[in-house]
């Protein structure tokens, strides 16, 4: 609980210093900016051993899925929660940030694109820092943004900037 409620301020003046380039928000850029937020917090807590974060940002439905970093496709929140098990596992510590986060907001669904820089503890031992691209969905259940996608790339493109 202590290490979520570490992360979440910073988290929140990320969110707040990277609002909308142009000036101002709609409503709806803000909810998914803010879902984003919370997913990022969840991700961290769950890098720390705790789950409870993530099975509440995350829709519970057969249609949602990850495509994380490290390869592999989770379908349906069964898979997905053991995928961000298995994660936890794997490379327990290390923190995951969002940049230069880009909202776009519908009435029932949202997305948003960052790079996501951090650090993890590799299997061997040592903390591995990255920089990668990510894509963030959500979808409106009950009143409440949840998220139905993610995906992260592990390319190396998102430090070279644009390739045509």
């Amino acid at each position: 609980v202590i290490a979520v409620l570490t992360l979440t301020q910073p988290f929140t003046k990320i969110a707040c210093a990277q609002s909308n380039p142009h000036g101002s928000s709609t409503a709806g850029e803000d909810e998914i900016r803010n879902a984003t937020m919370r997913f990022y917090v969840a991700l961290n807590s769950a890098l720390h051993s705790d789950l409870n974060p993530m099975n509440a940002t995350w829709s519970h439905r057969a249609d949602v899925s990850n495509l994380s970093a490290v390869g592999g496709r989770a379908v349906g929140w069964n898979e997905v929660h053991a995928d961000f098990q298995n994660m936890a596992r794997l490379y327990p510590g290390g923190t995951i940030a969002p940049r230069d986060i880009h909202v776009v907001a519908g009435p029932e669904i949202g997305y948003s694109v960052c790079t996501e820089n951090g650090q993890l503890r590799s299997p061997d031992g040592p903390m591995v820092r990255f920089n990668e691209r990510a894509t963030n969905i959500f979808r409106l259940e009950d009143g409440k943004w949840k998220m139905i996608h993610h995906h992260v790339d592990p390319s190396s493109a998102a430090s070279q900037g644009p390739t045509r």
